[in-house]
């Protein structure tokens, strides 16, 4: 949902839906990779430690849902090749942030011996990804870009408490115990 808003706001300061997809897809890949990279020396401190990344998380997208346009506005003014970098760096906070929760997440699975897990979490994140991307004009259309970015903040701030959902133990059936 990110993606996909900022995508369709950065049009108006780049001038080209092309470059705007560009700069973004770009943005997130590198700073979510250094998020992910960078979340390994977070990894014993992950009970404490992420909690505060998805209030993070989603404080930034409900701040830039609020801030966004009056930000590009300012970048819009800028010569063209200042405005490709700022428009790269303002996606650097919350793409970055946004590169622990699934390197984590899939890190403690592992060692908690919960392989089996790690098809759900790919299947549940493909799953929000599709619907994500499938609300997007919904919402938009509906309440305004802005919106998107605050709704997507919300559901990192609803998804928090999911993630210590890894660190509880898993329930065998009644057969496996019985045997």
């Amino acid at each position: 949902m990110v993606e996909v808003a900022l995508i369709a706001k950065f049009v108006l300061p780049l001038g080209n839906p092309t470059v705007s997809a560009s700069i973004l897809i770009t943005g997130m890949l590198v700073f979510s990779g250094l998020g992910s990279l960078t979340s390994e020396r977070f990894m014993a401190r992950a009970k404490t430690t992420m909690p505060i990344i998805f209030v993070a998380i989603g404080a930034l997208l409900i701040a830039y849902g609020f801030l966004i346009d009056p930000i590009l506005d300012a970048i819009g003014r800028l010569p063209y090749a200042l405005r490709l970098v700022c428009c790269f760096l303002l996606i650097a906070p919350p793409a970055f942030l946004m590169g622990f929760p699934m390197s984590t997440a899939m890190t403690w699975l592992g060692r908690l011996g919960k392989n089996a897990m790690f098809l759900w979490a790919w299947g549940i994140n493909g799953s929000f990804s599709v619907i994500g991307a499938a609300l997007v004009p919904i919402i938009a259309t509906s309440f305004g870009l802005a919106s998107v970015l605050q709704i997507s903040g919300i559901a990192y701030l609803i998804a928090a408490p999911a993630f210590f959902a890894i660190f509880l133990p898993l329930r065998t059936s009644r057969k496996t115990a019985a045997a």
